[in-house]
């Protein structure tokens, strides 16, 4: 396996160094995140053939995980064109209705808010835009002072954008080692505490069967792999839509993490715009994931499938970057866990990226295939965790959909036919 740091005796350096530098002081943070993700979420819903309720995520993941080596999969050919989903229609009319009701009842939402004197906290946390206890249709203020993990984040990306962009076009992925600075400031210990907090509280729940399936052109196929690994998403609320409670609580636990991903979104979607034609700032899913030794892991799967066909006609998957950050102290070899990535720029076109603590990865979502190894930890100061968002496309056009590359990759597809007619996508004006 090649990587852009290979273990001995072989190493191998690319040209394209994103080592970050130390933050200065007074370094001045990017403009964060307002994340639209009733819009998103809704559409998803409606791929699938749900609603959306209360309890939903705003912002939810939509398979945009870390996946290894398979250990148990099937797969079976399904129609070029799926059957309809049932409530699709009734899914995106309910959403359109929701969202045109939160924005009525924002002002609404405002005045109770400002009678809650005893959570103070609560105001002060919807100040800012993204992830956490703050409305979506927030406009986002350049003059807001941004918290320190925040200003780190967005001054760090944009000192390293040419090492980012070098790395990704000359191998598909990139890798940034010591990205908060390591011990120096205890950013990973503190933010894997704050996770590790919530898992305590219940707050991870094993992955559904319906987010294990995935497609690639007409097939379908169904991993095997969600036992002792957890997943979270990260919320985002729109007033009135019976998730603030929720939004807010996860806020107060894990105030770093949700700071950390709501500035890095936009960091990374200004940085990587020249390669990819425009990556959205306010549309990304993000989850936190905790793989708990017993062998967890994640088989091989794809961050984009090209689109689903529902009843209102083709709605596309503009899934484009899969970014992954690793809080991960205690990590050694012999725990396994590493990332792998197939598809990518190397001479056997795949890499193992070792999970080490305060490591972040990005890739292709239309390029690569990716899964996890098994995590052999006995410890639960041994237990794997991370943080990973998927940026989208802002013209489906951008994205890079080609079923052919994913199927060499998946032995049980490599002697199957792939003749697969791609939906019209049409430019929007």
């Amino acid at each position: 396996h090649f990587s852009l740091e290979p273990a001995p005796p072989r190493r191998v350096t690319p040209r394209a160094s994103c080592r970050p530098r130390p933050l200065p002081r007074g370094a001045g943070g990017r403009e964060q995140a307002v994340m639209a993700g009733a819009s998103y979420s809704a559409f998803v819903a409606a791929a699938r053939g749900g609603v959306p309720s209360p309890a939903t995520p705003l912002v939810r993941s939509i398979g945009a995980r870390a996946g290894v080596f398979r250990a148990s999969s099937s797969a079976t050919p399904s129609p070029a064109s799926s059957a309809p989903a049932p409530a699709a229609a009734a899914a995106l009319a309910t959403s359109v209705a929701l969202v045109g009701a939160a924005l009525v009842a924002r002002l609404a939402a405002r005045r109770r808010r400002s009678g809650l004197a005893a959570r103070g906290r609560v105001s002060t946390a919807r100040q800012a835009g993204g992830f956490g206890p703050q409305t979506v249709f927030n406009q986002k203020r350049s003059e807001e002072k941004q918290d320190e993990i925040s200003q780190r984040v967005s001054y760090l990306i944009g000192e390293n954008k040419n090492g980012i962009l070098q790395q990704l076009q000359q191998y598909g992925y990139c890798q940034i080692d010591g990205f908060l600075g390591g011990s120096i400031h205890g950013y990973p210990n503190k933010m894997r505490n704050q996770m590790n907090n919530l898992f305590n509280r219940g707050w991870f729940e094993q992955e559904s069967e319906a987010e294990a399936i995935f497609k690639i052109g007409p097939y379908q196929i169904e991993n095997q792999d969600r036992d002792h690994r957890f997943n979270s998403k990260m919320l985002g609320g729109a007033p009135g839509d019976g998730s603030e409670e929720r939004v807010e609580i996860q806020f107060e636990v894990a105030p770093m993490v949700v700071n950390f991903t709501r500035s890095l979104i936009p960091a990374l979607a200004k940085a990587v715009r020249k390669l990819t034609g425009g990556i959205s700032d306010t549309v990304a899913t993000a989850e936190m994931m905790v793989m708990c030794g017993n062998g967890a892991r994640v088989d091989r799967r794809v961050s984009n499938v090209f689109g689903w066909n529902t009843e209102r006609g083709f709605v596309p998957d503009p899934r484009k970057l899969v970014v992954m950050y690793f809080m991960n102290p205690n990590w050694n070899a012999g725990l396994g866990g590493h990332l792998q990535l197939e598809g990518v720029i190397t001479p056997t076109g795949q890499t193992s990226i070792e999970p080490l603590n305060d490591r972040l990865v990005c890739f292709w979502a239309d390029k690569t295939v990716w899964s996890m190894r098994p995590s052999q930890a006995s410890l639960i100061s041994e237990h794997q965790y991370t943080i990973f968002a998927t940026l989208m496309a802002e013209d489906h056009n951008d994205v890079e959909y080609d079923p052919k590359v994913f199927q060499h990759w998946f032995p049980e597809l490599r002697d199957q036919p792939m003749e697969w007619n791609y939906p019209k996508v049409e430019r929007p004006m």
